[in-house]
């Protein structure tokens, strides 16, 4: 599929409008997914609790920009205009939805950043920030000619942008070995022992090591980590009440104490505590905000807690 034909595989949603595009079969190793996601809350303000995460993507405000919310200490801040976020190997933001949101989004593979910018993953590794203090002119230009063009447009200009990426880079050519490595830890739910990954592609653990930093921006072990909190995640939130134990063994942990452990290491919160701040948000959303002014708000310990 070439530039002009991305293909929309998203269905409207009221009151929000998210839509979703495949990329380009040049693209499909670097790039997951071009969003839309537009949202109309007026004066509803709702917390937004985020894990620790191994995706990385940019997102472009066409309208208001999320409030963020350093889960630290409970400042909050706007996003920038054009936000790079990288893999975050603990929850340390937060955000708060409200007013007129309207974002775009091209979400990269797990070594596609890398890829197609030529840097070193690491670098963003636990970052959310400006684009543009990472990617310089390209993150502006890109910027303009999104706030340019029509909705439909947006993911044609995107590709263009990253096929002109992709011709220019000299590291898309490497990243294959790196991306293979990442499929056999996902589809061992982040299980796949260091050595093994090694063993499989004739590398020692300390090059496999090096290889995920340069690529991924994580090491193995911590990939693995994160995406066994995500498959615990996904599976905890298919049922209201979830029977823990049996989400720990299907997400490959020892027993439930050990996903406890590491939930509260990379979420700092149980999984108990920040499956019910997801279902409160969810709740509050769908109900428009009550008659509350914001869903959630930091304790003084850090996490969230109802208001």
């Amino acid at each position: 599929m070439g530039v002009g034909s991305v293909r929309a595989t998203g269905v409207l949603l009221r009151p929000m409008d998210h839509r979703r595009w495949t990329p380009c079969a040049a693209l499909t190793p670097f790039v997951e997914e071009y969003g839309l996601r537009e949202d109309r809350l007026a004066s509803v303000r709702i917390y937004n609790p985020l894990p620790a995460r191994s995706d990385c993507f940019l997102q472009f405000y066409l309208a208001d920009r999320y409030q963020v919310v350093t889960v630290a200490d409970g400042t909050v801040h706007l996003a920038p205009q054009c936000v790079l976020v990288g893999p975050h190997t603990r929850r340390r933001e937060d955000l708060i939805w409200t007013g007129h949101l309207k974002m775009f989004t091209i979400r990269f593979s797990a070594v596609g950043f890398r890829a197609l910018f030529g840097i070193p993953a690491h670098v963003i590794r636990d970052y959310a920030g400006s684009a543009e203090a990472v990617l310089g002119d390209a993150a502006l230009e890109l910027e303009g000619r999104l706030a340019e063009s029509c909705d439909a447009e947006l993911g044609v200009v995107a590709e263009r942008f990253l096929l002109k990426r992709l011709a220019q880079s000299r590291a898309a050519t490497d990243g294959g070995i790196g991306a293979r490595m990442v499929r056999m830890m996902r589809a061992q739910g982040g299980g796949a022992a260091v050595a093994d990954v090694a063993a499989r592609y004739g590398l020692s653990v300390r090059q496999v090591e090096r290889m995920f930093q340069e690529q991924v921006g994580t090491t193995p072990k911590v990939f693995g980590r994160l995406e066994r909190l995500k498959l615990a995640m996904g599976v905890g939130s298919a049922d209201a009440r979830p029977d823990w134990a049996g989400v720990a063994a299907a997400a490959g942990y020892f027993d439930q104490s050990h996903m406890v452990r590491e939930f509260q290491a990379l979420n700092g919160a149980t999984p108990v505590e920040f499956a019910e701040l997801g279902r409160r948000a969810r709740e509050y959303r769908q109900t428009e905000g009550g008659a509350g002014d914001v869903a959630f708000v930091l304790s003084g310990g850090g996490d969230a807690a109802v208001a």
